[in-house]
């Protein structure tokens, strides 16, 4: 046996390649939040943001935290924010009066729009440097995971 067999993987794991690719890119877009003229949102706030967007008719505050996957209580509070900067509003559930969803304002999905267009600028930066066709298979692999895994263990 060779003594490269006993020698551990120096490679950096999955998660700790992903953590670094999502604080680079939570870097910019904190730059870009304090460049854009949004104000009272913080990259945290893209827990709430992101599944509204997906939902444009709303959503129950514990269907956002079951989708971001954080606790009632957190989702709560950056729900709050986000109304208290309007971003965000609480309507009646067409379902069931009891309940309230959470759906975004115009300034919300105006706020969304730009936030989609800062993250291609990204993908086209990290295109132009690893080539398109690796952040597509990226894309392809991460959606995979995401349906598949992710959602699937809901």
């Amino acid at each position: 046996m060779s003594s490269t067999a006993l020698k551990p993987d120096a490679r950096p794991g999955l998660g700790t390649l992903l953590r670094l690719a999502s604080q680079v890119m939570t870097e910019q877009f904190s730059r870009w939040i304090g460049e854009s003229g949004f104000e009272g949102v913080q990259p945290a706030h893209s827990a709430v943001i992101q599944p509204l967007w997906e939902r444009p008719e709303g959503a129950r505050v514990t269907a956002l935290a079951r989708a971001s996957r954080i606790t009632k209580q957190s989702m709560s509070t950056l729900v709050s924010d986000l109304e208290t900067a309007g971003y965000v509003e609480r309507v009646e559930d067409p379902e069931d009066a009891r309940a309230v969803r959470v759906r975004l304002t115009g300034r919300g999905r105006a706020y969304a729009r730009a936030v989609r267009a800062f993250v291609r600028t990204i993908e086209a930066q990290w295109s132009d440097q690893v080539g398109a066709h690796r952040i597509e298979e990226l894309r392809v692999t991460l959606e995979l995971l995401r349906t598949r895994v992710f959602l699937a263990s809901e």
